[in-house]
Order: structure tokens, then C-alpha cells, then sequence
């Protein structure tokens, strides 16, 4: 590879970077390129290969590249873009090889200036809940959400009724893990650091500068506001592409909107009037200024986003545990199962404890549509499946008889 392509990164199709054959070019941003290719390891597959910008000099910011991508190896849900392998270049650069997505982004997909059914819009940011979750349950912050990173890859059947489309939140951490001083700039004299996209950010950016997974909850609480109705939350009497060109070089502006103007309520609008009022109040509590008012993470959120699929739409994106009297959505994911506490809290689960103490009973851990859950149990001898006591973890499949002390109930899968 010549100096200018080690400088300028100006890898075309037919040159090489290392061992990887460039195939095409299908991304430039501001740190990173991201091309097709081809490496010996992969066989015949075509991958994407993203390298960074610049050599990473920092020791500091190598090691937390380095600790976000060994951390997003071990993502394992439909729902986020899957790394396969991860180095540094000959030149001191770091690359990452994904999986190679066919699709376009949300932000190219949709017009929105226009409103997107409710049910599609209510599926995809559903979607994007469960790919965040997982990594909320490691300790990553997403830190730029936005439809930009929101991959759509479009089935053949076509997206009716919103169940169709396969969302895949991609970019995860790489600005901060390899462009970590991206500043808002010099009006700016507070003194915080912007990460992310001043469209998408959070009120906590100003408030605090500590982001949460209640912070992405945010970001797509927005994105979900703007493909119900065609309108920035803060905007309303503007076109969505109105507003993002006039305040398309004005950071200040955006920060300012989500600290201190007033959301406009969603009623405010024809499309939001046409939604149920719990729908409303699920968008509404994602947009909180307060970030312990808002769901806490991507599972939270997600949970209460297919309640409406569920419910209101006859879209089965979850399984369920079905009892007696009533059924507890399950999302994909890590779910603690307990006496009046966990994740999926009943009540009248007895048992040798004293009674009505709030304990955890047993763990349920499902990755998604198409994969059967796995039981553990946590209190000796309360959890039987199809009659037999567990001793340790057992898959669950359709329709199999759970009894966790006096409570029976049974689990059933949406289609996958």
C-alpha cells in the first residue's frame, strides 16, 4: 500500500489493506471508512471492514476501542450488527470486520416529513430496544442514536403491518471509543463535551454530562415521536426537514430545545390523536427531561412497546408467560423472576419463606424469536417444568407447564 493510502485512507476497489481485498467503498465519516471486502480467514464471504480514520496514538483511546469491541463480540441478538474479528492494520490503525448488511438505514428509508404507520413505527423502535438492551446489560451506552444508525434490512414479503422489517442498531461506541473530544465549540464555554448528534441528544448532555441507557431510551424516544407524526417534539409547526436544515450547523440551538423547551404533547398532533392514550404515555415517558423518570433501559422500554404491539395491534413480538388469570410479556433477554420483585414480578408464589417476603425464584434468559428460553432455578425445590423439579437449567419449549411454588403458568413464543 503506498504513503498516500496510508495517509488519506483512500483505499479503492482492487487495493488491499493488509490481507483485505477492497471490494467496494461504502462508507466515509468523519473517523472511520467502511468498505466490502474479502479476507482469506472469511473464505468466500464478503464482509465490512471498518477502519479508523487515523492511527490511534492514545494509549488510553486504544484501550477503550479495544474494550467496547471485546465487549460488542460478545452481542449475540438479531438486533444489533455482529462483529466477527477486530486488530490493528500495518499502519497502527484499528479495524473492525462485521457482518455485512444488506438494506438501507431507517434515515434513508423513510421520508420523515411524513408519518409512518403507527404499528411499523411502534415495531421497529421496539426492535431497536432489544438490540440496546443487551448492551445496556454489559455496561455500553450507545451514546448516538439515531436513524442514521438504525439499519433496516427489508424482507422480500415487505413491511406491512410493521413485522416484516429486521432492525439492526449498528455503531455502537466507536465515536467515543475512537474520536473522544468531539466538541459543541467555542459559544460553548461550560465546558461539556458533546457525544453523539446534537438532533438526538440528551437534556442530561447540559444537566449532568453522565450518560445512561436511560440516555439512548432518549434518543429513541425521539426518533419514535418524529415517525408518528412528521414533527420535531419541540417544533411542531415545522416540517421535520425544515427544521434539520435550519438548525443543521447550530448545536447550540439543539441542546437548548432538549433542555429547556416543553415537549409538545403528542394529542397535538392528527396522528398522535389517532393512538391510544397508553401509547402516548409510553413516547411520552421515553421523552422525560429526567432521566430517572424515563424507562431505565432498552428492556424496560421495550417491554412496555410490546404490551402496545400486543395489545393494540395483534402484533406478537414477544413470548409470554401465560397464568390463570393474566400474562407477563417476555422480551428478549435477562429476566429474574421473583415474589412481588425481578424483572417479571408476581404474586402468591409461596413457598417455605416466610410468607409474602420478596425474593427471586428463578432466572429466565431468551434470545429472541425463533430460540426457546432457558429456566434456572434460584430457590431450591420451587421450579418444576412438565411435572419434574429442576436441579439446574432447562430449555423451555412451546407450551411447556411451569410451576414455581403455587403459581402454573405456561410459555409460549410469538412466530418467528
Amino acid at each position: 500500500m503506498t504513503q498516500a493510502i496510508i495517509e488519506e485512507l483512500d483505499l479503492r476497489r482492487g487495493d488491499h489493506y493488509d490481507q483485505f481485498e477492497i471490494l467496494a467503498v461504502l462508507g466515509r465519516g468523519s473517523y472511520a471508512r467502511v468498505f466490502a471486502a474479502r479476507h482469506p480467514s472469511f473464505g468466500d464471504r464478503v464482509v465490512a471492514l471498518k477502519i479508523s480514520r487515523v492511527p490511534l496514538d492514545s494509549e488510553i483511546t486504544a484501550i477503550r476501542a479495544l474494550r467496547e469491541i471485546r465487549a460488542l463480540q460478545s452481542l449475540h441478538n438479531p438486533h444489533v450488527v455482529h462483529i466477527l474479528d477486530h486488530g490493528m492494520g500495518s499502519d497502527e490503525r484499528w479495524y473492525m470486520v462485521m457482518e455485512l448488511l444488506e438494506g438501507s438505514t431507517l434515515l434513508e428509508l423513510h421520508d420523515f416529513d411524513y408519518p409512518m404507520l403507527p404499528e411499523r413505527a411502534f415495531s421497529l423502535v421496539y426492535q431497536a430496544c432489544v438490540g440496546l438492551d443487551e448492551a445496556h446489560r454489559q455496561g455500553i451506552v450507545h451514546r448516538d442514536v439515531k436513524p442514521e444508525n438504525l439499519w433496516i434490512c427489508r424482507s422480500k414479503a415487505g413491511p406491512s403491518r410493521g413485522s416484516r422489517d429486521l432492525l439492526k442498531v449498528i455503531d455502537f461506541g466507536l465515536a467515543r471509543a475512537w474520536d473522544p473530544s468531539v466538541t459543541v465549540g467555542e459559544q460553548a464555554t461550560v465546558g461539556h463535551m458533546l457525544i453523539g448528534t446534537p438532533h438526538y441528544a440528551q437534556p442530561e448532555q447540559v444537566e449532568s454530562g453522565v450518560l445512561t441507557p436511560a440516555s439512548d431510551v432518549y434518543s429513541l424516544g425521539v426518533v419514535l415521536y418524529e415517525l408518528l407524526t412528521g414533527r420535531v417534539p419541540y417544533f411542531p409547526d415545522e416540517p421535520w426537514a425544515s427544521v434539520v436544515l435550519r438548525l443543521s450547523h447550530k448545536p447550540i440551538r439543539w441542546l437548548g430545545a432538549h433542555v429547556k423547551k416543553e415537549l409538545v404533547p403528542l394529542e397535538r398532533h392528527p396522528q398522535g390523536r389517532a393512538i391510544s392514550d397508553e401509547a402516548r404515555a409510553v413516547v411520552h415517558a421515553m421523552l422525560m427531561k429526567d432521566p430517572e423518570q424515563r424507562p431505565a433501559t432498552g428492556g424496560v422500554a421495550a417491554r412496555m412497546l410490546a404490551e402496545i404491539l400486543h395489545e393494540e395491534y395483534a402484533i406478537l413480538v414477544a413470548a409470554t408467560l401465560d397464568l390463570e388469570h393474566c400474562s407477563e410479556i417476555v422480551v428478549p433477554g435477562s429476566h429474574t423472576i421473583g415474589e412481588q420483585t425481578g424483572t417479571i414480578a408476581l404474586k402468591g408464589i409461596g413457598g417455605a419463606a416466610a410468607r409474602g417476603e420478596a425474593r427471586v425464584i428463578a432466572k429466565l434468559d431468551w434470545l429472541g424469536p425463533g430460540t426457546e428460553a432457558t429456566l434456572t432455578p434460584v430457590e431450591a425445590g420451587m421450579c418444576s417444568v412438565n411435572g419434574q423439579v429442576l436441579a439446574g437449567p432447562v430449555q423451555l419449549a412451546a407450551g411447556a407447564r411451569i410451576e414455581l411454588g403455587a403459581l402454573s403458568m405456561r410459555m409460549h413464543y410469538p412466530r418467528s
